[in-house]
């Protein structure tokens, strides 16, 4: 069944508006670009490549080099015959396809959630495997409308943005929407003056899934949200560059494990600061997500506390200490893992533990013996002795160079939207790391 759309949602008539989102991609990418379009099948990812091709055609950009690849979550029947199905498609066009695979087991809940995950994982190693520049993805007006909702359901306060329009992958790996603007009707009106059948994927009904029981609420009025959208990405980037401002001119950092900041600077900037502390206390905490509204009012409230002061949120302890307020990673919660020969894990969510010896090495928090760290020697003695007991410490046996310890940003470890480059930039360099990349797909 198709979802209905207003025609007042389209300033332009038909298929030409994904022609028109598709011929502005195109036009704008950098000589020789290489192309991944994730395609299963759909009205959606099928329009976008039938979109891309004509574009790179009439542009006569036979520079651009357009790959596909579907991912096979495995989860029903006919996904197989689905994938093959778009192989078939591509054949008939010279398009290079590939079926990726997710294997294993499911999870009984949160399912969209990990075969999400999955999917873009799979996409973004087949990407650096093949070379290729840009991961195309077809998300939607109506995909844009369903997900500004579900956000502001469970966090209404602003800026509650939708998708970006380019989103960083696993660190390495850029996404593009070229048909973030483009409604799903346009899509389908292009595909059915194209002669170009699409597969209707039956979980689209499902009520069980939170996205489907948004869809069916909005009723295809997708114009209003999707505005309301592009009006939150643009105040949240402007907020993130903001925050990245407010980190570089009032933020020091101790070991990549310490931030100190001016309290006056934060008093001064409360919109910029309560986004700043919302992604510093996820860095330091080693969480995905900052805390809350009511934690971070508590935060930004230590301005006006008293010497000594503190208070924990989201992993971390805050302690005022006369004009500065400093955070770190409480103490509570510190687990042992251990890390097979060979194997990188992920400790406490802020450390990439890599074992390069033959042995399993077991990492435990550092207790107080050895030496003083000397990226923590200008701290208060005693939040010092605090930080060090946060700190990860391979156990007895791993020699030098045999296990490796670095520093990893957790926000953005999986997905860095590009409203926030500029602020992880700026958080990768105060905790000692290399900036991340930009988005090259496109010309100068």
């Amino acid at each position: 069944m198709l979802t209905a759309v207003s025609a007042s949602s389209q300033t332009i008539s038909g298929g030409e508006a994904a022609l028109n989102a598709a011929f502005d991609f195109a036009s704008r990418l950098k000589p020789g670009c290489h192309v991944l379009v994730a395609v299963s099948g759909g009205s959606d990812s099928l329009g976008l490549l039938a979109a891309l091709c004509e574009a790179a055609d009439r542009l006569s950009r036979a520079d651009i080099r357009i790959s596909v690849a579907t991912v096979d979550h495995g989860l029903r029947a006919q996904s197989a015959d689905e994938a093959e199905t778009v192989a078939r498609f591509c054949a008939t066009r010279a398009i290079g396809h590939e079926t990726l695979s997710w294997r294993g087991e499911k999870p009984a809940t949160g399912l969209m959630a990990v075969a999400r995950d999955a999917r873009y994982r799979l996409l973004a190693d087949h990407a650096a495997r093949i070379g290729a520049d840009v991961i195309a993805v077809a998300h939607t007006l109506d995909d844009q409308a369903e997900t500004l909702e579900m956000r502001k359901a469970r966090n209404p306060d602003p800026p509650v943005s939708g998708m970006a329009a380019e989103t960083l992958l696993m660190g390495h790996a850029w996404v593009a929407r070229p048909f973030l603007s483009v409604s799903r009707e346009a899509i389908r009106d292009l595909l059915v003056t194209r002669d170009i059948a699409w597969i209707d994927d039956p979980s689209n009904d499902n009520l069980c899934y939170e996205r489907v029981r948004v869809r069916q609420a909005l009723g295809g009025a997708v114009a209003t949200p999707g505005a309301e959208a592009v009006m939150a990405g643009h105040m949240r980037r402007r907020l993130s560059e903001a925050a990245a401002e407010l980190l570089v001119s009032s933020v020091r950092t101790h070991g990549a494990a310490v931030a100190e900041i001016d309290l006056e600077a934060i008093a001064a900037n409360p919109d910029a600061a309560r986004y700043l502390l919302k992604a510093l206390t996820a860095v330091i905490g080693g969480e995905t997500h900052g805390p809350g509204k009511t934690a971070l009012a508590d935060i930004l409230a230590m301005a006006e506390a008293p010497h000594g002061a503190r208070m924990t949120a989201g992993r971390c302890l805050f302690e005022r200490n006369r004009t500065r307020l400093f955070m770190l990673r409480e103490r509570r919660g510190l687990e042992s893992i251990e890390v097979l020969p060979g194997t990188t894990r992920i400790w406490d969510g802020r450390w990439r533990i890599e074992n390069r010896s033959g042995a399993t090495v077991e990492i435990d928090p550092a207790g107080l013996d050895g030496e003083p760290v000397e990226a923590f020697a200008a701290l208060p003695s005693r939040l010092s002795k605090l930080a060090r007991l946060t700190m990860p410490c391979a156990g007895q046996g791993a020699l030098p160079g045999e296990v490796g310890i670095s520093r990893i940003l957790s926000p953005y470890q999986r997905y860095l939207p590009g409203f926030d480059l500029a602020l992880a930039n700026r958080l990768a360099e105060a905790f000692g790391l290399s900036r991340f990349p930009a988005p090259g797909y496109f010309g100068g």
